[in-house]
């Protein structure tokens, strides 16, 4: 498995891994009778920390796991596949936002839920980014 493979698994990962809870507990701290907004900027605040340490350190490993192919450049074919993943997901993004935006218009409430919509649609878009270069580099094209 290539360095690039390996990181785009650890980026799939490490967004599942961080997101799950995350979710679960905006949720439960929204559904509160008064939501404390400090709370929420702290749940906000320690999942981002919390993904970009953990992107960092799993990265190293990967580095360290297979240093020959850490420091190549991109060739031809990896600029390939990262734009594929780009392409894939950018349309995926949009699909889901304008679905999002389309709840929003039609809901005479609204609330705080679309906002966790939003942030969902983005990170769904990123982990579909990972499987495609993850799928491209399994496939060898």
């Amino acid at each position: 498995m290539s360095f690039r493979e390996k990181k785009a698994w650890v980026t799939m990962m490490a967004l599942i891994v961080v997101t799950s809870p995350y979710i679960f507990l905006m949720v439960r701290a929204y559904h509160q009778p008064n939501p404390d907004f400090f709370r929420l900027v702290h749940l906000v605040t320690l999942a981002l920390i919390t993904f970009v340490v953990l992107e960092i350190a799993l990265v190293f490993v990967a580095r360290k796991l297979s240093p020959e192919d850490a420091g190549i450049p991109k060739d031809e074919r990896d600029q390939l596949f990262a734009f594929r993943a780009a392409r894939f997901s950018y349309v995926a993004l949009i699909i889901l936002m304008i679905a999002v935006t389309f709840a929003m218009i039609h809901d005479a409430g609204g609330n705080w839920g679309y906002g966790m919509l939003y942030l969902i649609t983005i990170i769904c878009a990123e982990i579909l980014r990972a499987i495609v270069v993850i799928v491209q580099y399994r496939r060898g094209y």
